[in-house]
C-alpha cells in the first residue's frame, strides 16, 4: 500500500460524499424522486470508496457508506408506508438484520459514529424516528480525503522515483461497473414492469465505469436468466472504449420483446445483467455494483381474461404484484387466491352490471349463490369446499385450503376498509389451515338510489396482525340493493316535476 497526496481521489470522493449529504435531508419526503436522488448519490459514493485501500480515513468513509446504505433501505420503508404498500415492514426488518450483522470493529475500524447509528436503527419503532437518523447523518463529520491509502501496483521495498517511468510497471487499477438505471419506453423501471407479450419496447440502460481496463476495447452487458430461451428476449449491449479518462457514463437503447405470455398466477420473468470486458489482464479486479435485475410481467389478460371484465383484471394484476412481496406467502397460495379472486371479481362486476342481489338478501342465500357461481368456473369446480373445520370453527368456503369467509351487511353503504371487525375471524381460519392469506367477501345490500363506485374499487388487500403473525386479508365487496338503471332517470324526472 502507499500513502500519497491524491487530488483526483479527493475531488471525486469528497464530491460524492457532498451529494449524499445533500440528498439525505429530503429523501424521506415525497415525491419518490427524492429517494431516487439519494440512491444515485450513494451508488456514486460506493464507486469511489471501492477504490480506497486500508487506513483510518478510508475506514471512516466505509463506515459512512454503510450508514447511508442502511438509511436508503429505511427511506424505502417510509415511502412504502406512505403508499400503503402491504409489504412495507420488510424494509425495516431488512435494515435491522443488516445492522445486527455488521462487524464494526473488524470492517470499519471500530467507528463509534457507525456503532451509535446502528443502535438507533435497531431501536426504531415508528417512521417518525427516522428524523433522528437524518440528524445523525447530517452531523457525521469526515476528514478530507487528501492523503489516503491506494493500492500499490509496484514492487514492495524501495520506491521507484515517479519520474523514472521506464523502470515502473504499468499500474493496475480496480474497475467498478455501476448500474445506474433502466428505462422502459422512457419511464424508469419499477419493481414490477408490465410488458404486453409480442410487443416491442425500448429498453435503455445506463452504467458508470470508474476505470476502463487497459487493453480492453469493449464492455458487454449480457442478460442472464434461468431459461436460455428467455435470454434472447432482452437485448445485449456493447460499448466501445470511450476517449479520455474515467469515470465514464454509458447509455444504450435497444428493443426488448417478451415472446411468450405466462399464466396469471406464475412468477414474473426475472433477468439480471452481467458486465464483461473483452480483456481484463491489466485490471486487478472488476466489481459490479448497483441494481441490475429486471422483473418483467408477461400476463396477457386480453387473450386470457381472469374475470371477463378488463377493468377488474387490470386491478387484480396490481393487487397480485403487491401480494407477491408479502413476507411468508407461498407462491402456490398466491396462485390459488388469484383463481378465487377471478371468480369473485366476476361476481362483483356482474352484481353491479345486472343487479344480481336485491336489498335485504340473507347470508344463506348469498352463500348458496356465491358457491354456485364459483363452482361453475372450470378452474375452481370441485376444489371449492364448504364448512371445513379450522381454528375451532367452521369456515364458509375454502379453495385449496385458502379460507373464504362470507358476510352480509344490509344497513348502509360500506367500503373494504369498513369491515375490519371480521379480520380476526378470517385470519384465525387462515392460520388454522396453515395459510398466510384469507379472503373476506361481503355482500352489501342496503337500498340505493344511485350507483355506487366501480368493482375494482371494492377489492382491496390489508395486512392484519395476529400476535406475532401477519396475515394478508383480501376484501371483496359485492354490491346489491340496486334499482333497475332506468329507475335512476325516472327518479330524476319525478324530482323535476315536483
Amino acid at each position: 500500500m502507499k500513502n500519497e497526496l491524491n487530488f483526483e481521489i479527493f475531488r471525486r470522493a469528497f464530491s460524492s460524499r457532498i451529494e449524499v449529504a445533500a440528498a439525505v435531508g429530503s429523501a424521506l419526503q415525497p415525491p419518490s424522486n427524492n429517494l431516487d436522488r439519494l440512491k444515485t448519490a450513494v451508488s456514486g459514493l460506493e464507486v469511489e470508496v471501492s477504490k480506497l485501500g486500508q487506513g483510518e480515513v478510508e475506514n471512516q468513509y466505509r463506515a459512512y457508506l454503510a450508514g447511508v446504505g442502511l438509511f436508503v433501505v429505511l427511506a424505502e420503508w417510509k415511502h412504502a408506508l406512505r403508499s400503503a404498500e402491504p409489504d412495507a415492514q420488510r424494509f425495516i426488518s431488512s435494515a435491522k438484520i443488516k445492522a445486527s450483522e455488521m462487524d464494526v470493529a473488524a470492517a470499519y475500524g471500530g467507528s463509534t459514529r457507525l456503532s451509535r447509528f446502528l443502535d438507533q436503527v435497531e431501536a426504531l419503532v415508528d417512521s417518525e424516528d427516522l428524523k433522528d437518523l437524518v440528524c445523525h447523518l447530517s452531523r457525521w463529520q469526515l476528514p478530507l480525503p487528501m492523503f489516503v491509502e491506494v493500492p500499490n501496483q509496484g514492487h514492495t521495498g524501495l520506491r521507484v522515483p515517479i519520474s523514472d517511468k521506464a523502470a515502473q510497471k504499468p499500474e493496475k487499477l480496480d474497475t467498478t461497473v455501476a448500474f445506474l438505471k433502466f428505462d422502459i419506453d422512457g419511464e424508469p423501471a419499477q419493481k414490477w414492469n408490465y410488458m404486453v407479450p409480442g410487443t416491442a419496447y425500448d429498453l435503455t440502460i445506463e452504467v458508470r465505469v470508474s476505470n476502463w481496463p487497459k487493453g480492453a476495447h469493449t464492455l458487454d452487458l449480457i442478460p442472464v436468466t434461468v431459461e436460455t430461451r428467455e435470454q434472447e428476449w432482452l437485448p445485449k449491449f456493447r460499448f466501445e472504449r470511450p476517449e479520455g479518462k474515467g469515470p465514464f457514463s454509458l447509455t444504450g437503447t435497444k428493443r426488448a420483446i417478451l415472446e411468450v405470455a405466462h399464466s396469471f398466477g406464475s412468477r414474473p420473468y426475472e433477468f439480471k445483467y452481467a458486465a464483461e470486458f473483452d480483456d481484463t489482464s491489466s485490471c486487478r479486479k472488476v466489481a459490479i455494483v448497483g441494481h441490475r435485475q429486471l422483473r418483467l410481467e408477461g400476463t396477457d389478460v386480453a387473450s386470457n381474461p381472469l374475470t371477463g371484465f378488463s377493468n377488474v383484471d387490470q386491478h387484480l394484476l396490481g393487487l397480485r404484484d403487491r401480494l407477491r412481496s408479502f413476507p411468508g406467502l407461498h407462491p402456490s397460495d398466491l396462485a390459488n387466491t388469484m383463481v378465487v379472486l377471478g371468480g369473485l371479481g366476476n361476481i362483483a362486476a356482474q352484481a353491479l352490471k345486472q343487479g344480481t342481489f336485491s336489498a335485504g338478501t340473507s347470508e344463506r342465500l348469498f352463500q348458496e349463490k356465491a358457491t354456485e357461481l364459483l363452482r361453475n368456473r372450470a378452474e375452481i369446480g370441485e376444489n371449492l369446499q364448504g364448512h371445513q373445520e379450522a381454528a375451532g370453527g367452521i369456515t364458509d368456503l375454502t379453495f385449496m385450503d385458502v379460507p373464504i369467509e362470507l358476510k352480509v351487511e344490509n344497513d348502509k353503504v360500506l367500503y373494504p376498509n369498513d369491515f375490519k371487525k371480521y379480520f380476526d375471524q378470517t385470519a384465525a381460519y387462515a392460520l388454522g389451515l396453515g395459510k398466510r392469506i384469507g379472503v373476506l367477501v361481503v355482500l352489501e345490500t342496503s337500498e340505493k338510489a344511485a350507483p355506487v363506485g366501480a368493482p375494482e374499487d371494492d377489492i382491496e388487500f390489508f395486512v392484519h396482525q395476529v400476535g406475532q403473525s401477519a396475515i394478508a386479508i383480501v376484501v371483496v365487496v359485492v354490491r346489491g340493493g340496486f334499482p333497475k338503471p332506468s329507475a335512476y332517470s325516472k327518479g330524476v324526472s319525478s324530482k323535476k316535476r315536483s
